[in-house]
């Protein structure tokens, strides 16, 4: 009876059925991960989605200046810092460097909308398109732009309609900053750098830093 229970203990449901294989690929941390780690939590639990409190944010935006620091010798910047730190990604996207879009957006001021009628995540995301989740993420956006607007923005295109179609769905409006959350906002650059996400009834707060891969930045 002992040697029976004790193989019967050795089989994990999951392995048994999928391979031993397969947690691994779902946990890419692997044994590299210290048990404090995952006591603190890699994935943290965000906060529920709450009107009033974008409402009442005050963004820092004027932190975003140049400040000179105590001695006065040299001005200090100020940025928002995710204090979850840099989001994790996909390991087959390897990271090169973190940039904000104020330093490789030099001639231009930046902006968050910059052309309300054309959109395209493709042209600038090819070298993202090699991890499976970013391709998800970005041919899910982008259906619910076309299921949504494609028809209006077709007639528009083909010179059947005179003034630019109004917008059914729009992805910038589950970002917000300096702004207030009311219909048809527009979030707007903040040089400090704080932007909350609405992801369905959660909120995500967040720093417009990009990855660098090879040359390439990831938007």
């Amino acid at each position: 009876m002992t040697t029976k229970q004790t193989r019967k203990k050795e089989v994990h449901p999951i392995n048994s059925a999928h391979g031993s294989d397969k947690s691994k690929d779902q946990f890419p941390f692997g044994s590299n991960v210290q048990p404090s780690e995952q006591k603190k939590g890699k994935f943290p639990i965000w906060p529920e989605w709450s009107e009033a409190d974008i409402n009442a944010e005050k963004w820092d935006a004027g932190k975003g200046a140049k400040e000179k620091d105590k001695t006065g010798k040299s001005p200090v910047l100020h940025f928002f810092e995710d204090p979850e730190g840099k989001i994790e990604l996909p390991p087959s996207l390897k990271i090169y460097s973190w940039k904000r879009p104020q330093d490789f957006l030099i001639n231009q001021a930046p902006v968050v909308v910059k052309n309300e009628i054309l959109f395209d995540l493709f042209s600038a995301n090819e070298h993202l398109l090699c991890s499976e989740l970013m391709r998800w993420i970005i041919s899910e956006i982008y259906a619910m732009w076309k299921i949504f607007n494609g028809g209006a923005l077709n007639n528009y295109f083909k010179g059947t309609a005179a003034e630019p179609p109004l917008l059914v769905w729009k992805p910038w409006e589950h970002i917000y900053s300096l702004c207030k959350a009311v219909k048809g906002h527009v979030p707007l650059f903040n040089s400090y750098g704080k932007y909350v996400v609405k992801l369905y009834w959660m909120e995500l707060i967040g720093s417009p830093q990009w990855e660098g891969k090879e040359g390439n930045l990831s938007f």
